[in-house]
């Protein structure tokens, strides 16, 4: 039997009905990643109130491989005296545009809670191609909200302040450049489940629109749009149907503007 306390951060949905149907969605969430292991068992302990992350115990004779895939799949917490510099962790953002030094990522990381800074320089080298943008631009440009996945390596850890700071890695990296070079408009939505926002997009008409839906975490997922499709005026479309969600239009001819001198 082992305890595990999973990566993804409960919100939006709990101010919603029933209490027991965010228990239902995600055990159904986490029966997806598992299938074949019938033999083990996965039970919730509990949601913590102070992270909104639920604990699970896993039990049986495949518990350990369980354990693995759930932690490679979905993620998990870290401890923050485990932290090694050069190593990748996924995270999402917080508190966008709040400071306007830098953007916060939270990669689980307790004890103490610590966020990963990405700082100016840093962004305007890998985001910008080194141009003097401030942090105002470069979240208007990539329309980064809250919940925004990212995945971040660590550069610099300070001990005596537990401070982290990181910058963004390849796969990051790549998305962006994919959606640039192949000039494809995308909708990131925070607050819904997969399930879900495919009901909305195809109830509105959008499904037509869509190269894939990519699940980032169990409420944050992003749309990629084929040729032509405009990505704010599908946002204007449903978002009116997605209650408290946070949606956001990824535009490749806003990040260009960016990079212009």
């Amino acid at each position: 039997m082992v305890n595990l306390v999973l990566f993804d951060k409960i919100y939006n949905v709990l101010n919603r009905g029933n209490k027991e149907d965010i228990y239902l969605r995600y055990f159904k969430y986490l029966k997806e990643h598992v299938k074949g292991f019938s033999q083990t068992s996965i039970q919730f302990k509990k949601l913590r109130k102070f992270d909104n992350r639920f604990e699970i115990i896993i039990s049986g004779p495949e518990e350990g491989f369980v354990y693995n895939l759930l932690k490679k799949e979905i993620g998990s917490i870290q401890e923050f005296k485990d932290i090694k510099v050069g190593k990748e962790y996924r995270g999402s953002l917080v508190d966008v545009g709040k400071v306007g030094f830098g953007l916060f990522v939270d990669c689980a990381i307790l004890n103490p809670h610590t966020e990963v800074l990405i700082n100016l320089h840093t962004l305007r080298k890998q985001l910008c191609q080194g141009k003097e943008r401030s942090l105002k631009q470069i979240i208007e440009a990539y329309d980064f909200i809250d919940h925004f996945p990212l995945h971040v390596k660590i550069t610099e850890i300070d001990l005596v302040n537990n401070k982290l700071l990181g910058e963004l890695t390849p796969k990051t990296l790549n998305f962006f450049k994919k959606i640039l070079e192949e000039n494809l408009e995308g909708v990131f939505l925070s607050g819904e489940t997969k399930g879900q926002f495919k009901k909305i997009i195809t109830r509105k008409g959008h499904y037509r629109d869509i190269i894939t839906v990519k699940r980032f975490g169990f409420l944050e997922n992003m749309v990629l749009l084929k040729a032509g499709s405009d990505a704010p005026g599908i946002i204007a479309h449903i978002g009116n149907k997605l209650e408290n969600c946070k949606l956001s239009a990824i535009r490749p001819k806003k990040i260009r503007r960016l990079l212009k001198d």
